[in-house]
């Protein structure tokens, strides 16, 4: 068996251990009765164990179709766990509401044990998922051959050289002109190779593509190279990737549905927040016009989606002209900024007043970034692909924003365009829950930016 084999073995049984183990518990706290005791749960054991265990037989089933025990979701990253683990469990419990209704022989139809049930479940297996992944990291490395040499490919073979915990040991790379098919199976049995990544380019070289045919048989996963970065880094490979694979990825019919109940969330937090918003608003323009004269809201325009530009809205952090000044000091610190305004940027209060331009319809909670026209302008020369980061809102917050130290500046431009076209092909309500959460997260150190 092969390394990956057995990691999924090994996850598969314990996604089955953990799911007793929720009912166990469900019944435990629905019942609030002891687990080795003479008492009346035995029975209840009994009467649930056998009609959960074909639900369990159904999910199991369901989390197989939906990848789950597929090697690229093995990931570390809490954003891709949560998604692999509760999109297929929603599936589940809706099908087993079904099972129960209508399967008299069952005997139960449980409404509150089967969501607690849920809720366990996806609690439990999503940690198990984390622990598992990190010790996986660190013990016996998943070997890695790269077939197709690019600057790209060579970049990113040494940054997982370079990060052992991320647990790959690279084998080696080999140029498509040195292809050789008996020397690849040597090197396969030799090196115990468990995935080999190819360019895209190779796709499309039938001899190439009948070579790797006959090489399945010895157990080794062949992937392009852009699922193998994205499935690694969260971020798409943009120096690769063509116009071929914005139409196969970024089918937004898909998410039609989603952009509208983003949006009517959008509007219910946003509504929310202005009571505390409208508490702090006297206290905030009090200490901004003591401190510095000038205005107290900072208006600025930027590009949103479809390339239509706004201005969104912030309090103001700085000193008044202080867009024709250079802010730069030494010590990184920039001098355009006042005593209040520092305070406000390192707890992220100057946000606060976006939540007009979420209520107007102009930004969203989660987005990419909003950035000013003659950076777009510029940007999208220099950039290939970056107008693809207006199909979507802007957000006050983001993959790029909780990801880098520094999203706002235009050297880290490209990188930031991965993280958006990221989160544009894989945006989802548990995307958007994640990204807030890890947003608060970040306020509650107040690292600032």
């Amino acid at each position: 068996m092969t390394k990956i084999g057995l990691r999924k073995l090994i996850l598969l049984l314990g996604d089955i251990i953990l799911l007793y183990v929720s009912l166990g518990l469900t019944l435990f706290f629905r019942y609030r009765l002891p687990f080795f005791s003479a008492s009346p749960i035995n029975d209840i054991w009994e009467l649930h164990k056998w009609p959960f265990s074909l639900v369990y037989a159904l999910w199991i089933a369901i989390f197989y179709s939906a990848g789950m025990y597929d090697w690229e979701h093995f990931t570390t990253r809490r954003i891709h766990v949560l998604q692999i683990v509760l999109r297929p469990l929603v599936v589940g419990t809706a099908l087993a509401v079904l099972l129960f209704y209508f399967i008299p022989a069952l005997t139960i139809t449980p409404k509150t044990n089967l969501l607690i049930d849920s809720a366990i479940t996806f609690a439990l297996i999503s940690l198990w998922r984390l622990v598992f992944m990190g010790i996986s990291s660190r013990a016996s490395k998943i070997n890695v051959l790269f077939l197709g040499s690019t600057g790209e490919t060579q970049k990113f073979s040494k940054r997982l050289a370079k990060n052992p915990s991320l647990g790959y040991h690279i084998v080696g790379t080999i140029h498509i002109s040195q292809f050789d098919h008996d020397n690849i199976k040597n090197i396969i049995k030799e090196s115990n190779v468990d995935i080999v990544v190819i360019e895209p380019s190779v796709l499309a070289n039938q001899e190439l593509v009948r070579a790797f045919y006959e090489i399945l048989p010895m157990g080794v996963s062949i992937i392009n190279f852009p699922e193998f970065y994205e499935s690694v880094t969260g971020k798409i490979p943009v120096s690769i990737i063509s116009e071929t694979w914005f139409l196969e990825n970024l089918i937004e019919i898909n998410k039609r549905t989603f952009e509208v109940i983003k949006r009517v969330l959008d509007i219910a937090v946003a509504s929310l927040l202005l009571v505390p918003a409208f508490i702090m608003l006297p206290l905030v323009a009090i200490a901004i016009a003591i401190d510095s004269r000038g205005p107290i809201f900072y208006h600025q325009k930027r590009v949103g989606k479809g390339g239509r530009p706004f201005y969104f809205i912030k309090f103001r952090s700085m000193i008044e002209g202080a867009d024709a000044l250079d802010g730069k000091k030494g010590n990184g610190d920039d001098a355009r900024h006042t005593r209040v305004g520092k305070f406000l940027r390192k707890t992220y209060l100057d946000e606060l007043p976006q939540i007009i331009n979420v209520l107007r319809g102009e930004m969203s909670f989660v987005g990419p970034r909003p950035e000013r026209p003659k950076y777009v302008a510029e940007l999208k020369k220099q950039i290939p692909f970056y107008e693809i980061r207006l199909l979507v809102k802007p957000g006050i917050t983001g993959l790029a924003q909780i990801n880098m130290q520094n999203d706002a500046s235009v050297e880290d431009a490209p990188e930031k365009l991965q993280y958006d076209l990221f989160y544009i092909k894989n945006r989802s309500l548990l995307t958007d829950l994640a990204i807030m959460l890890k947003t608060i997260t970040i306020l509650a150190r107040r690292t600032g930016r």
